[in-house]
């Protein structure tokens, strides 16, 4: 079991459940815009709680409320000193990682590393990137995998494109010096399951 892998207990360390899915909610999207009437509903828990975590987070800074018309809105800060730390953080837990752990659990014993890679893995992301998902494993198969993640896609709100190889596949690409899978292993990498010592001994 990789180091990286006990993503659910990292989360319950840190945040509260209602902290946990409205920083959620912020940091999967962080140039988006949310009515106090969305937060509520995606965070499905007490408006009471939900409501006190917002207060914490803008009176900290962390989140702003932009006024449009008559409403609040609200969005994460980009300007915030530790809006980078935390976003990071928030993705390695409850953000992504979680959601895809979770969706990729009835197939773990055949999963030798997960991990999503491109803008999101690089904190460039807008809100119409997809999220790039790797799996290396065995008797693995595209129509299960869709299957499995459609859930994920739902609580994330967006599509995920998993690519999927064995680690025979990824081992060949990788001494062939493929250029996207050596592209993949230089760049960073959220991982899901495993970690970059499972690909290493690949080569």
């Amino acid at each position: 079991m990789g180091k990286h892998e006990p993503v659910s207990n990292l989360s319950n360390a840190l945040f509260s459940r209602v902290q946990a899915r409205v920083l959620g909610i912020f940091f999967r999207h962080p140039d988006q815009t949310f009515q106090l009437t969305e937060i509520f509903a995606k965070a499905d828990s007490g408006r009471g709680a939900v409501q006190r975590e917002l207060e914490k987070l803008t009176d900290v800074g962390i989140v702003s409320i932009i006024p449009f018309g008559n409403r609040k809105l609200y969005q994460v800060n980009r300007e915030s000193p530790i809006f980078n730390e935390l976003h990071q953080l928030v993705l390695k837990t409850t953000g992504i990682a979680e959601p895809l752990q979770e969706a990729l659990a009835p197939y773990r014993q055949h999963i030798t590393a997960a991990f999503v890679y491109g803008s999101i893995a690089k904190g460039s992301d807008t809100a119409r990137s997809d999220i790039d998902l790797m799996i290396i494993g065995e008797k693995l198969g595209y129509s299960e995998i869709y299957s499995l993640l459609q859930k994920a896609e739902t609580v994330l709100a967006r599509p995920v494109n998993p690519n999927l190889m064995t680690m025979s596949e990824w081992t060949k690409k990788l001494k062939g010096k493929n250029s996207f899978v050596v592209k993949i292993l230089s760049q960073p990498k959220l991982f899901i399951f495993g970690s970059e010592d499972e690909l290493s001994t690949s080569r």
